[in-house]
């Protein structure tokens, strides 16, 4: 089984941007060759360590969507021509459905609170303990992923001092929105996917190629659409952000070049662009 081919933006400033490849081209030089053939490009170099690509180029005549555009192309040459996911924005997948159910059950306890109808101790410390289980996961994922643990995490230690002082629900709740707040107010991150498509292989018929764009939706839990949707109902309204935005971007890049994108060796007269 042929593994996932992405390319994710890192960051990104005027005239400088950093991808980083999920596998490094298989002949750096053809695949930095292929992606700078084009007015505006400065530098593009390939760091092996990080597998991250950074490109210096003038505003005047690129834009980061159109060397996305260019780098997915010329990474899926690189792989025979195998589609390449690109992803803008943070993925927020780190949002786990125990940290969710957390949430909620916080939520319910501080409900109950405010009603004054019974004795919430026990309930405080279950809220407290479901928060305290969520982010020692949320830690442990971090560490095991990436191989450090966020910052954030250290709240927990609040959450600690907050037990022997007697304020364990509100020492939940900031520690909490210390950990996970972010991931819910980031909204999700944007992807396409990238197809090169060789035509015309037949005996003395010229190879053509054209390239396929298709928006490509990043499947999240029930639950955290649920939260995410709670969330814009009480007035977060731009929260679930817009899958599709890097598509729309994309599209009006090849409506700009009548939809063809010049500059690579495959085809003399370019390489057109169909969006799907």
């Amino acid at each position: 089984m042929k593994s996932e081919i992405t390319l994710a933006v890192l960051h990104e400033i005027a005239g400088r941007v950093r991808l980083r490849l999920s596998s490094p081209p298989r002949d750096e030089n053809r695949f930095i060759t292929a992606l700078s053939a084009h007015e505006g490009f400065q530098e593009v170099s390939f760091n092996h360590v990080s597998k991250s690509l950074l490109i210096t180029f003038e505003g005047g005549h690129l834009t980061t969507q159109e060397i996305l555009l260019r780098a997915a192309i010329a990474l899926s040459v690189e792989y025979d021509f195998q589609p390449v996911q690109v992803k803008v924005g943070k993925d927020t997948e780190v949002m786990t459905d125990g940290a969710i159910l957390a949430g909620l059950f916080l939520l319910s306890a501080g409900a109950v609170n405010l009603s004054g109808n019974m004795n919430t101790i026990w309930l405080n410390r279950a809220a407290g303990a479901g928060v305290a289980a969520a982010v020692i996961e949320h830690g442990w994922r971090e560490a095991r992923e990436k191989g450090y643990i966020h910052p954030e995490v250290l709240s927990f230690g609040y959450l600690l001092a907050s037990l022997a002082r007697g304020t364990i629900l509100r020492g939940a709740a900031v520690t909490w929105v210390a950990s996970f707040g972010r991931h819910l107010l980031e909204g999700p991150e944007k992807c396409i996917e990238v197809r090169p498509i060789k035509q015309g292989s037949s005996a003395g018929q010229e190879r053509a190629y054209q390239v396929a764009l298709v928006p490509h939706a990043v499947q999240r839990s029930p639950l955290f659409r649920l939260a995410q949707g709670l969330l814009s109902a009480i007035g977060f309204s731009g929260i679930a952000g817009n899958v599709d935005t890097l598509f729309q971007e994309l599209k009006t890049v090849a409506q700009a070049h009548d939809k063809v994108i010049e500059g690579f060796d495959l085809q003399t007269d370019g390489i057109s662009l169909t969006f799907r």
